[in-house]
């Protein structure tokens, strides 16, 4: 944990630009457990189902459609710590990625049961590393090494049996000791992660033969500053920033804009209909060692 929290604390926050969003007028806020859950991640199933990770106590809770009540659906003695989820509707898994924040203990993207929350599968970094976050494509899972600057790849349709790195590209291992983080597939053929400690948001092309093809910069009309979470939707990229709030990229254009920056540290996002739920993670706090704003709070964006 030690090493994690010597990342020094970015720019202040930025001021916002009209919103394309807002607040609901029904409840928009999802209360979180104890004064120590700092919620990582959130993914959300198709029926509507929400689930949030604990960062530092490592449970993972569950709403269930239209409930504001928190249910435990991996309890806090499975994982150390939890950061970035992804269901997989599919094959009926919630993909997480167990971390140590101590370091005692390698990284693990782990597979639970959808419906009960059992463990169902175990796979361990290669050559150490800290797992940030996950992405689903072609049928394969895909997850960034945000210590290491590498994307790996669990090759569910090819017999594979264990994590093997996907892309190595020199240009992810810039920045501090938390390098990219956040990941998200167009549902075409390209990913695009977020540099945790530079800014930087590159998309990464999967070549025609399944590897990797060299990242590519997107240039942003106006910088990033501690993206965490990111989530394709609708030709758009939907970023979690720590200290700006929830922004859009245009990929193609490289347009920015702040969609809400009055949000606390906002770590991550899922779509659920016409709303956006954000999961205001003070991973920063966690790392100046201030005391966090309570409760811990998922908050409900609605598009106007």
């Amino acid at each position: 944990m030690t090493r994690m929290f010597t990342v020094a604390l970015l720019a202040a926050a930025m001021m916002a630009t009209p919103s394309a969003l807002a607040r609901p007028t029904g409840p928009s806020e999802l209360g979180l457990p104890g004064d120590a859950f700092y919620p990582e991640s959130i993914a959300a199933a198709p029926n509507g189902a929400l689930f949030v990770s604990s960062l530092v106590t490592g449970e993972i809770v569950r709403f269930a459609p239209g409930s504001s009540e928190p249910e435990i659906f991996v309890a806090d003695d499975v994982n150390v710590g939890t950061a970035g989820l992804m269901v997989d509707a599919d094959r009926n898994l919630l993909w997480a990625c167990a971390v140590d924040l101590s370091f005692q203990t390698p990284s693990q993207l782990r597979a639970f049961d959808l419906r009960t929350g059992a463990l169902k599968a175990s796979y361990t970094v290669p050559d150490g590393g800290v797992f940030g976050d996950i992405a689903l494509a072609r049928g394969d899972v895909y997850i960034t090494d945000t210590v290491g600057g590498r994307i790996l790849r669990l090759q569910r349709n090819g017999g594979q049996t264990g994590l093997a790195v996907w892309s190595v590209d020199p240009q992810l291992q810039a920045g501090a000791f938390l390098k990219i983080n956040g990941i998200a597939f167009d549902g075409r053929g390209t990913f695009y992660t977020t540099n945790y400690s530079t800014g930087e948001l590159f998309a990464v092309g999967i070549a025609p033969g399944g590897s990797a093809e060299p990242a590519v910069p997107v240039r942003l009309d106006t910088p990033l500053v501690v993206p965490d979470g990111i989530r394709w939707q609708g030709g758009y990229l939907y970023i979690a920033d720590n200290v700006a709030g929830l922004t859009r990229v245009d990929p193609v254009t490289g347009a920015r804009k702040v969609l809400d920056a009055s949000l606390d540290q906002p770590s991550s996002l899922a779509f659920v209909g016409d709303g956006i739920w954000v999961t205001e993670g003070q991973v920063l706090r966690l790392q100046a060692g201030q005391m966090p704003n309570l409760p811990f709070k998922v908050v409900r964006l609605s598009v106007r």
